[in-house]
């Protein structure tokens, strides 16, 4: 069943970030987050930026991603579609769903709907 859709824009070009300057440090403190930010996927971002070409989930390319639940299992994850099947989709749709799991930690992994 379908949950949510969500298209992100490409990412801005940028240039490398080395790795050192990327991870965190032992000092990095937790910080409480501001009323302005929101937490999707793990990554915290201003609400605006959701979607955009600033928002940290942006790839290359543009991507349109489908929230689905398993109605067996209650299972949720995202797939990626193509622009022409996640415009026909809609909430609430039934879809069917290929994917595979990993094997000993029942990851979800490449994920497509039919």
């Amino acid at each position: 069943m379908v949950l949510a859709k969500e298209h992100i824009d490409a990412a801005l070009p940028t240039t490398e970030t080395p790795a050192t300057e990327s991870t965190p440090g032992p000092d990095a403190e937790i910080r409480p987050m501001a009323d302005d930010e929101i937490a999707v996927d793990g990554y915290v971002m201003k609400a605006e930026a959701r979607g955009t070409s600033r928002d940290p989930r942006a790839f290359k390319h543009e991507r349109w991603l489908v929230k689905v639940r398993m109605l067996d299992n209650g299972r949720e994850f995202q797939v990626p579609a193509d622009q022409a099947k996640w415009e026909r989709l809609r909430e609430n749709d039934r879809v069917k769903v290929r994917y595979r799991t990993g094997k000993y930690t029942g990851t979800v992994w490449a994920t497509e709907i039919e």
